[in-house]
This record gives structure tokens, C-alpha cells and sequence, in this order.
């Protein structure tokens, strides 16, 4: 394939990314997910002109696509796999069939032949059981810390403020000690104190409720050892970057010190690894800090919560939509005995129901069915 087509596609795809951020919104994970899918349709098309895309090529790719490998396997990969990289190449044609020099050859229909049937997208989509931390497995690694220094302290203050917020890594990173409300417990997640948030969105977060006080004790003492110890400004980070000195120690150049420096840290990776270390340490299983989100969820679900309370838990973890805290956290999916314990117990009389139903072990059976 020429230069210049490789060029024209290139320009087509800068311009693309350039409009999910400034229009969009979208993170920069989110814009690397568009490009892989987009990687994937050249991949599949030797690089050809996105121009001459046509519904033949749509069908093609989503064949070729559903066929393809997982890497060093002969595993196929899993339609979820399919589900969202089509999703994306949709929306990128569908900009694409928009601008100058490409309206007159991409037919909008033709971008829905993009798709997996109904079957394979009800398949791709249905919801897993997913793995989260139990309420006890966070307070174990939180304990474990032992407190030896100043990064010792970072590290279990980390740890309780995404227990008492569930705020998102990229969050954690960037908050400035300036976002914190002492008097109210509250973090404003506001972008224009540099808090990258999704979207870009505020979010204006109070501490959870949770039964050990220790957890905000912990936190309170970190940031007012930053502030009165470390004289550290409102403009420094809540969690700032280990302070490393340069030398030669053990055939090894440089050497953690064990204290901070008014610093913030240069990626979410850095966190994610942070947590992971703790929860080896305490011999817990690692779990994915966004999973907490998940469990703080699942933890308020059991209450029996007002429409306020519910709205207020949502828009306390950046949701626009209740339906989204509720139905995609938390419980997610239940396990069957758990399903069939909960819709066993159910007593239709504290509904004002005057007749008492009972249910045999057929029915009860059948409806568990149906509700999965």
C-alpha cells in the first residue's frame, strides 16, 4: 500500500482522536481502546484507504474478527473481545462517513453490518460473576502496614482513602491537599485544582460511613503530618512520590528512602503497583482498586435505602445515572444459592400484603431460573 494512503488514513485517525478529546471528552485509555480497534480494521485490511470501506468488508472483518486467536493460544478470543472493538469501529466510521472526502464513498447503513447477531451480543454482554475484596480482606492489609516511615504512612493513608471514597486511581494520583475539607471529610475531585477525573467531570466526594473510625483517624493523621511536619502547601499532593537518592548501595544506583517529596506521581501505574505490594505483603489476593467502588456499593445495597440515599451514594462516586451505581456495581450478579436463599426469605407481608405466599421448592427452583 502506497505512501500516501498510509498517510491520508494516518491524518483521518489523528483528526478522529482529536475530536474524542476536545469534543468527547474521552480519557486517554479510553482514545488507546479506539485506536487498538482501529489497528485491528487495518490489520485486517493490508492498510487500505478507510474510504473503501463497504458493507462486504464490514461483514468480512466482523468474521475475521470473531475467528481470531488469542495470543500464543488456539483459544478464539471471547466475543466480548468482539463486542467492543466493533462498537468502537462503529462510532469511527460513523464520524468519518461526516467529514470531507469520505461522505460520498462510506454509506452510513452499511456501518451496521458492524455487529454481532442479537444471540452473540446478549452472549458478549451478560454480566459475570465479578470478583471484589471483602470489607474484613481491606481492613487485614490496611493493619499490616507497620509504620517504619514516612512512605509506610502514604501507603496506609492510600489504602483507607479509596476504602472511604472508592475514588478512581487517576483521582488518587492527582489530588492536592487543597481538595480536602477537614471540617466537612469531604475530597473535591474539581479539575481545576488538577484532579483528573472521568470526563472531566467534578465530583464532590464525602467519606462512606464505615464502621471502623480508624480508617478516617488514619487518613486525618497523614495529611496533618504533610501539613504541620512536612509544612507541605495546599498545592502539593495528598500523596506524594517516594523521595529516591541517587548512589550505589548493593551494586544497585540509586535507593528508596523511605520518605516523600512534595511531588505528584506520574502515572495511575504507579498506584496500582503500591496497593498490589500491600496486599501481598498481607498475604491477601490482589484486587483491582476500582473493585472497591464495587464493594462499597455492595456493602450500602444491603441497607434498606431511600431514592435520596441511593442518589446521593451515586452522585457520591461520580455516577450521572442511579441505574449505573446499582445495576453495574455492587452486587452485579449473585450467586446462585445466595439468589435462591434471598428470594426464599422475601416476606411478602411487610409489603402490606394481606395473604402470606408460600412457595415450594419446584416453585422456588422456576423462579430462580427466570430471574437469572
Amino acid at each position: 500500500m502506497g505512501n500516501k494512503t498510509i498517510q491520508k488514513n494516518e491524518k483521518a485517525k489523528r483528526a478522529f482522536f482529536s475530536f474524542m478529546r476536545e469534543s468527547g471528552g474521552y480519557t486517554e485509555n479510553s482514545i488507546t481502546a479506539f485506536e487498538n480497534a482501529i489497528l485491528l480494521w487495518q490489520n485486517f485490511s493490508r492498510e487500505t484507504d478507510f474510504s473503501s470501506f463497504s458493507k462486504k468488508k464490514a461483514v468480512d472483518f466482523k468474521n475475521w474478527l470473531k475467528n481470531k486467536k488469542k495470543a500464543g493460544s488456539e483459544e478464539k478470543i471471547s466475543l466480548g473481545y468482539c463486542y467492543h472493538n466493533l462498537r468502537r469501529l462503529r462510532k469511527f466510521f460513523e464520524w468519518l462517513a461526516k467529514q470531507p472526502g469520505y461522505k460520498s464513498n462510506i454509506n452510513i447503513t452499511d456501518i451496521d453490518f458492524l455487529k454481532l447477531s442479537r444471540k452473540e451480543s446478549r452472549i458478549a454482554t451478560e454480566p459475570e460473576t465479578r470478583e471484589i475484596p471483602s470489607y474484613e480482606e481491606m481492613i487485614k492489609v490496611i493493619d499490616s502496614i507497620k509504620i517504619k516511615s514516612e512512605v509506610d504512612s502514604r501507603d496506609r493513608a492510600l489504602f483507607c482513602l479509596v476504602l472511604l471514597t472508592g475514588a478512581r486511581v487517576s483521582a488518587l494520583t492527582s489530588l492536592p491537599i487543597e481538595s480536602f475539607d477537614r471540617n466537612r471529610l469531604t475530597i473535591d475531585q474539581n479539575p481545576k485544582l488538577g484532579v483528573k477525573t472521568k470526563f472531566s467531570k467534578r465530583i464532590t466526594t464525602t467519606f462512606f460511613p464505615l464502621p471502623d473510625s480508624r480508617i478516617t483517624d488514619f487518613f486525618l493523621e497523614w495529611v496533618d503530618y504533610l501539613v504541620n511536619e512536612k509544612k507541605f502547601e495546599k498545592r502539593n499532593p495528598i500523596f506524594p512520590a517516594t523521595l529516591i537518592e541517587t548512589g550505589l548501595e548493593n551494586n544497585v544506583n540509586y535507593r528508596n528512602t523511605g520518605k516523600v517529596k512534595p511531588v505528584f506521581w506520574q502515572s495511575s501505574g504507579v498506584v496500582r503497583g503500591i496497593l498490589e505490594k500491600r496486599f501481598q505483603e498481607a498475604n491477601v489476593k490482589y484486587y483491582h482498586p476500582h473493585t472497591v467502588r464495587h464493594l462499597l456499593v455492595k456493602i450500602f445495597a444491603k441497607a434498606r435505602l431511600t431514592e435520596e440515599e441511593k442518589k446521593a451514594i451515586s452522585q457520591n462516586l461520580g455516577h450521572e445515572d442511579v441505574g449505573t451505581t446499582f445495576g453495574s456495581y455492587g452486587y452485579h450478579k449473585i450467586e446462585e444459592d445466595r439468589q435462591i436463599d434471598v428470594v426464599r426469605n422475601i416476606n411478602l407481608n411487610q409489603a402490606g400484603s394481606e395473604t402470606q405466599y408460600v412457595l415450594n421448592e419446584k416453585q422456588l427452583e422456576e423462579l430462580a431460573k427466570k430471574l437469572r
